[in-house]
């Protein structure tokens, strides 16, 4: 663990950073067009340090400071008992890596120091210069470039699910392409499967929204492509 010094925005705040590759005393942290439009597709605050060639993501609070909610859930729930998103996404994005797919590296995770501070969440991964956000490459993409996409979507959804885990939130946001098409998996929140095979399909299915994926067509045509592929009885990690 080390205490970081943020600074972002006009003003400076102290972090509890774990899984630290990088070892700075202090980040200085921009907002560029990229984190704009960052902050566009996904809910948190994105910011570069360019430095290091990290892409950065703080995560609010969920609830009104002072109430209920926000003294059992975010503080309580989260800061205290170590639930943060940076780490759990951490966590998860280690699993992926285990289990052979790809992922953006993590530089650092850490926890605001001031309660007070709604930016409770800081993860720290490599700016990939070259890739483009899953969504972008989606709707640039003709017919047969987005059904090739969910092809191999399914093929990378199958396997996490053969070692016992699914997505808690996908979509193509969460997702980067590199210039040889593959997928690279930047926000990786899972959670465990069940080990039958029904209620892993049905637990599958629950986690493909319509919405989050331009309709039903493309829904029903990657969880399809998912039905195709064996889903072997988890491995458990």
């Amino acid at each position: 663990m080390k205490l970081t010094s943020l600074e972002f925005d006009g003003q400076t705040h102290h972090y509890l950073l774990f899984h630290d590759q990088l070892q700075l005393p202090r980040w200085s942290l921009d907002k560029t067009q990229d984190t704009a439009h960052f902050e566009q597709i996904g809910s948190s605050l994105f910011r570069r340090h360019d430095a290091s060639h990290s892409l950065c993501k703080l995560v609010a609070d969920k609830h009104p400071r002072w109430s209920l909610a926000w003294l059992c859930r975010d503080q309580l729930g989260k800061r205290l008992i170590g639930h943060i998103d940076a780490l759990r996404e951490w966590r998860s994005n280690r699993i992926l890596r285990q289990v052979g797919l790809n992922v953006v590296p993590c530089q650092a995770a850490g926890i605001a120091i001031n309660p007070l501070n709604p930016l409770a969440s800081f993860l720290a991964v490599q700016y990939l210069q070259d890739a483009v956000s899953g969504e972008d490459y989606f709707l640039g993409a003709d017919e047969a470039q987005r059904l090739a996409l969910l092809r191999r979507l399914a093929r990378e959804i199958a396997t996490l699910a053969s070692h016992g885990y699914c997505h808690r939130d996908l979509h193509f946001g969460n997702l980067m392409i590199d210039p040889m098409g593959e997928i690279i998996w930047i926000d990786t929140h899972v959670r465990r499967l069940p080990s039958g095979a029904k209620a892993r399909q049905q637990i599958l299915a629950a986690t493909l929204k319509p919405g989050k994926l331009h309709g039903e067509g493309y829904r029903d045509y990657l969880l399809q492509q998912i039905k195709q592929c064996p889903l072997q009885v988890p491995v458990r990690h």
